[in-house]
């Protein structure tokens, strides 16, 4: 698991911006996933040139230095399609998020943020492993910070104690 900035504040309220405008619009949104009720598919918010060209220059890079050295092979040597989407998490809607893997090789999961407490990123073992159920970290978000992980790392979403977070997840 990795952590690192990837965006700038101004950056992440312009991002924030139009996810707030295509809301304002009451244009229908798909469910990001099966597992998170609010929230929006990046690709329906017009927002794919933007992922693609993320995914081009900065995660399938990432990915192939950071898991390069991967036992069951190199995760990120297919990287070449994506699901990216935005996950709302609040008390009166998703207030967390249950423990589970990701359908992709390696995961980007980025902090847009809003006013929070709580609602931290745990990790438990890879899938297949004998620690998989054990929790060994929980990773408090911060805004424009990108949290990497091989989609096999099982993880969860604590409860949000107020306000409410938003998360880019690119896979």
């Amino acid at each position: 698991v990795y952590a690192f900035d990837l965006f700038a504040p101004e950056f992440v309220a312009a991002l924030l911006a139009e996810v707030d405008a295509f809301y304002a619009s009451k244009l229908p949104a798909a469910r990001p996933n099966s597992m998170n009720n609010y929230g929006v598919i990046v690709n329906d918010v017009g927002l794919e040139p933007f992922v693609k060209a993320l995914q081009d220059k900065v995660c399938g890079p990432l990915a192939q230095a950071l898991f390069k050295a991967h036992p069951h092979g190199h995760p990120a040597a297919d990287f070449d399609s994506t699901h990216s989407f935005i996950v709302k998490y609040r008390g009166d809607e998703d207030p967390h998020l249950d423990v589970h893997t990701d359908d992709s090789d390696v995961t980007f999961n980025v902090c847009l943020g809003r006013d929070f407490e709580g609602c931290g990123l745990v990790f438990c073992g890879m899938i297949g492993a004998k620690d998989h159920r054990q929790h060994c970290k929980t990773y408090e978000h911060r805004v424009g910070t990108c949290v990497c992980h091989l989609g096999s790392k099982r993880h969860g979403a604590d409860d949000i104690t107020r306000g409410e977070r938003l998360n880019l997840i690119v896979w």
